[in-house]
């Protein structure tokens, strides 16, 4: 047996919500590129920056839920997301309950909307339960193991329990272990390598330093700038202060090209990943010492 749960609420509501983030960055980026350059272009385009992760994020729930189906025989409840299967053997479901007689003791761990209930909490004399839903709690089944439980939605609970039940009468076939397959890419050991993260991390921090000074202390510039002295310590280079953008823009380019390297390099040379990474942080370091220099 096999069944999706409604999930165009989930869906609607969750593409309504990119779009208003996306009508906010819009209004931002015309304040950014047609408003004087100061720090509040930079807060402009950081927001718009930071937006990006969160679309990401939406967006990714929003593949997870479409993916979102249960899969129910003699055996095992599957069910399945776009980042992981959970194995539920029918040996050990202890009982199913339907969800408005449940009471959540902590709230959902997980980014959740009406419509997208996928995440992790704890009902009151249950424990652990995985929330794999298209609505909220009072219309869900809960699946209780001894370990842990599983909130799904049905369409139908009165169905769902005659099916579940005939199916326990009949009896499990072969043995199935209580288990989460993950996708591949979730057990990358790039997502928990903090000092990749680290580096990453400080490279994009020093450049977004480098952006954030240069766009506070533009208004105060003056028109043209001293760029490069020559071996006597004289002026030998001078130019309109926008060209100093160059500094942060390079720095930009050189953490994103460095980053990918380093990824595509990870899994085979850890060490040579971490030297392009580290290589990226040291060309932000030094571009804001000069940036410092010239604007001091």
């Amino acid at each position: 047996m096999k069944w999706k749960p409604d999930l165009r609420i989930g869906m609607w509501v969750g593409s309504g919500i990119i779009l208003a983030i996306l009508l906010v960055d819009a209004g931002l980026l015309l304040r950014t590129i047609y408003g004087p350059l100061n720090g509040v272009s930079f807060v402009c385009a950081l927001l718009v920056l930071l937006s990006l992760l969160a679309i990401g994020a939406v967006g990714y729930r929003i593949y997870d839920l479409r993916k979102l189906r249960y899969e129910f025989d003699r055996n095992q409840l599957t069910i399945v997301t776009a980042a992981s299967n959970q194995i539920v053997p029918m040996d050990r479901i202890q009982q199913v309950i339907e969800g408005r007689d449940a009471k959540l003791q902590k709230r959902m761990l997980s980014l959740t909307w009406p419509g997208c209930f996928i995440g992790r909490g704890q009902i009151q004399e249950i424990g652990l339960t995985l929330f794999y839903a298209a609505t909220p709690l009072s219309g869900q089944a809960i699946v209780v193991t001894p370990t842990l439980a599983y909130g799904i939605s049905v369409p139908d609970m009165e169905a769902f329990m005659e099916v579940f039940n005939a199916n326990r009468r009949i009896g499990s076939s072969t043995e199935v272990v209580q288990e989460s397959h993950r996708a591949a890419y979730t057990r990358w050991h790039i997502w928990t390598d903090h000092l990749a993260h680290g580096i990453l991390l400080g490279s994009i921090v020093l450049n977004l330093a480098l952006f954030a000074i240069l766009c506070f202390r533009y208004p105060r510039l003056a028109h043209l700038l001293p760029l490069h002295y020559d071996l006597t310590g004289r002026v030998d280079r001078i130019a309109p202060r926008s060209q100093v953008f160059a500094l942060p823009i390079i720095g930009l380019i050189t953490w994103a090209a460095n980053g990918v390297l380093g990824t595509a390099l990870y899994r085979r040379e850890r060490v040579a990943s971490y030297l392009a990474w580290g290589g990226a942080l040291l060309v932000q370091i030094l571009f804001l010492l000069a940036l410092w220099n010239i604007v001091s």
